[in-house]
């Protein structure tokens, strides 16, 4: 499987100002000074590998929609946000008609559905959309999503076929060559969150959802939905005195709760998501930074627990990698 980010900032969509972009260059030109940069190659390499993630590049501003690719000719899709219409029109590239495209949603709130009115694919007939979620009223909310005085068309305009399935946890749906089951999240409004397992690969879409008190508990239930994945894309756009102080009963998480359930659960990779749309470049560099030294410094008190109790094993690094999802960013499972 590849992990494609099409969208990966929550709530509201964001774009860099003239402002932004100017301190980038800005920021760009005093690094080069003293370089030997007089062609086009070696400034290239200076900006790919020199320079620090937040200046060559962003994290990007479109909302929640991230895609999978599999070996079946088949679409597999979680959420539709903003960052949808440009995976629609890269999928109409490849030629118009006859497309299946599996939709999964994990929620009804407006930043994981207002992309869809302007995904092409649904526009073109001899298309089907599949529609996948755990909401009863998923394709009232979707149709009513797109009614006046909201928006100038309704989705009856839509060409493809529109198919809606409705999913409970236990369920397994079985897709596009993987199998999928759901997991109903602490959200207002409820959350579901996907995992999807093809052969021996696993990749577990978690967004949208807020850790509590029972989350530290032995037996907390979302450690067997996560357990060994080999991605968990975790809803983390809070630092940690957030999440339990001022933004409280959001219906979020953070970094440092990410860190911990994946340490739990032995997920080999963890690439947090659903970004503050307040949150700059240099702001969520930092933020990883801050995880990742989280990440270490847990690592390093477990060991020198354990090394110094008799006959106990010593931990497996567990998550091996922590990362913040960005706009563009692909990951192939290995």
């Amino acid at each position: 499987m590849i992990v494609n980010f099409r969208g990966t900032r929550g709530s509201i969509p964001t774009a860099l100002t003239a402002a932004e972009v100017r301190e980038k260059v800005t920021s760009a030109l005093l690094a080069s000074r003293g370089k030997e940069l007089r062609s086009e190659g070696q400034i290239r390499a200076f900006v790919e590998k020199e320079l620090p993630f937040h200046i060559s590049g962003t994290y990007g501003g479109n909302t929640p929609c991230v895609q999978i690719e599999t070996p079946s000719e088949e679409y597999l899709v979680f959420d539709g946000g903003s960052g949808i219409r440009s995976l629609g029109n890269e999928i109409m590239s490849s030629g118009s008609g006859n497309k299946t495209i599996h939709i999964f949603i994990s929620h009804l709130h407006y930043d994981h559905l207002q992309g869809i009115p302007f995904f092409t694919p649904a526009y073109i007939p001899g298309n089907k959309i599949i529609f996948h979620g755990g909401h009863e009223n998923l394709e009232d909310s979707l149709s009513r999503h797109m009614a006046a005085p909201y928006f100038p068309i309704n989705i009856d305009t839509m060409g493809a076929e529109l198919i809606f399935e409705k999913h409970a946890p236990g369920d397994l749906i079985e897709v596009a060559d993987c199998q999928i089951t759901l997991y109903e999240q602490d959200h207002p409004g409820a959350s579901f969150g996907f995992r999807v397992e093809h052969g021996t690969e696993s990749v577990v879409y978690s967004t949208d959802a807020e850790h509590r008190i029972p989350a530290h508990g032995k037996t907390y239930p979302y450690i067997e939905f996560i357990k060994n994945t080999d991605l968990l894309i975790f809803d983390a756009p809070y630092t940690l005195s957030q999440s339990i102080g001022s933004r409280e009963d959001w219906g979020h998480s953070s970094n440092i709760m990410g860190v911990e359930l994946a340490a739990r659960a032995n997920v080999k990779k963890l690439a947090l998501f659903h970004h503050d749309p307040a949150a700059t470049d240099l702001q969520m560099s930092e933020f990883l930074k801050h995880t990742q030294k989280f990440l270490s410094l847990s690592q390093q008190k477990i060991k020198e627990t354990r090394a110094g109790i008799a006959g106990m094993p010593m931990p497996r690094a567990h998550p091996q990698k922590v990362l913040i999802a960005y706009d563009g960013l692909k990951i192939e499972i290995q």
